[in-house]
């Protein structure tokens, strides 16, 4: 474990320097990134402390990690600014766990005077820290992580990004851990199953359509039906992207939708897909299984995927997008930011690509 060059707290490009965990099992893994927004006065915070003090200090084992603390007192707690000034005025001495943790351990004793007791404690120049306390360079750095919050709409602490994905709330240290595997799992199926495996049409087409289906509804059969036609006619101007959208009410849609992620991963989707829609009241694990076998898939593979739900974060990251635009059913197909709820008709779907052609110059 290696800390990064000390030269970048100094500089005050970030509040507490990040760590870089590595493992042997971990070497050209892909590497997480964890940043919590804290707050010294909050008691979910104080909670979750001694947990992410701990990932800070070791990581998990076989993921290489970097470990980074932001501050964001909140308006509610009067006492927190200060008290992150102290933290950052440590962290100039070297000392900013060792105030971090005294800070959560004495929340009801954060004036001004219990801060310089603090100082004197952990046995740091009390005239600089006072100086850095109250200078403009550690305000500044805590209003850069302030903002840094505001941007990524933190609403409350404690708040952790992992790879950009955000958790809310007071943590044991296992679930950390696990949300930190699991995002290096993200990253792992993510680079076996891009965007273009689940793609059709060239990839430097002007326009691209978005459609968001349930492999069991069957709804989604005419929808294809649709957009191959669109395919058709621009041949060389479309590209349909697919993102996994199953339905809590079709119980095997996440089964199918997973095999498919599986098949993709060998560049199959497509056809693999096609015996989805065409066996929908039939999607048996070993019915798939076979299939795979028929298009030339690894079985033994295949089979262990669906029994270790190995591309299901592959499935959940498209459901997540889904969400993240306010969509709740499926099918429903993107154009340019222009939404199509349900089957959409062929007359709508080509407005929609001549519209974006025409704004393109493509036409």
């Amino acid at each position: 474990m290696t800390l990064l060059p000390a030269i970048l707290l100094l500089l005050g490009q970030i509040s507490a320097a990040p760590k870089i965990h590595s493992a042997a099992a971990s070497s050209g893994a892909e590497q997480v990134h964890v940043v919590l927004f804290t707050d010294f006065q909050c008691p979910y915070c104080a909670e979750l402390a001694p947990a992410f003090r701990e990932l800070e200090a070791r990581g998990v084992e076989g993921v290489e990690t970097t470990i980074e603390l932001r501050h964001f007192p909140l308006n509610i707690h009067p006492a927190a600014r200060l008290a992150h000034q102290a933290a950052l005025a440590a962290a100039r001495q070297g000392k900013f766990w060792e105030m971090h943790d005294l800070l959560f351990a004495n929340r009801s004793a954060a004036k001004r005077d219990d801060l310089l007791q603090y100082a004197a404690r952990l046995g740091l120049d009390l005239k600089r820290f006072v100086k850095d306390l109250d200078s403009e360079a550690v305000k500044q750095q805590l209003d850069t992580d302030i903002a840094e919050g505001d941007r990524l709409h933190v609403e409350g602490t404690p708040t952790i990004f992992v790879n950009g994905k955000p958790y809310t709330g007071a943590k044991s240290l296992d679930q950390l851990r696990a949300i930190v595997r699991r995002a290096q799992q993200r990253m792992r199926v993510m680079s076996e199953v891009p965007d273009e495996r689940l793609s059709r049409g060239p990839s430097d087409a002007p326009v691209t359509v978005e459609l968001f289906a349930d492999l069991e509804s069957p709804v989604t059969v005419p929808a294809l039906a649709i957009l191959d036609q669109v395919m058709r006619s621009y041949p060389s101007k479309v590209r349909i992207q697919f993102r996994s959208f199953p339905l809590a009410f079709h119980p095997q849609a996440p089964l199918a939708h997973e095999a498919a992620m599986a098949a993709a991963s060998q560049g199959r989707f497509w056809e693999f897909a096609k015996y989805i829609l065409e066996h929908q009241n039939s999607l048996r694990e070993q019915d798939l299984i076979s299939e795979a076998g028929r298009l030339g898939i690894d079985q033994t593979k295949f089979a262990a995927s669906l029994e270790q739900h190995k591309y299901s974060v592959r499935v959940d990251s498209d459901i997540e997008a889904g969400r993240a635009l306010g969509i709740r059913g499926s099918p429903v197909v993107l154009v340019d930011g222009k939404r199509i709820d349900g089957v959409p008709t062929l007359q709508r779907l080509v407005e929609l690509v001549e519209t974006k052609l025409g704004a393109s110059g493509q036409k």
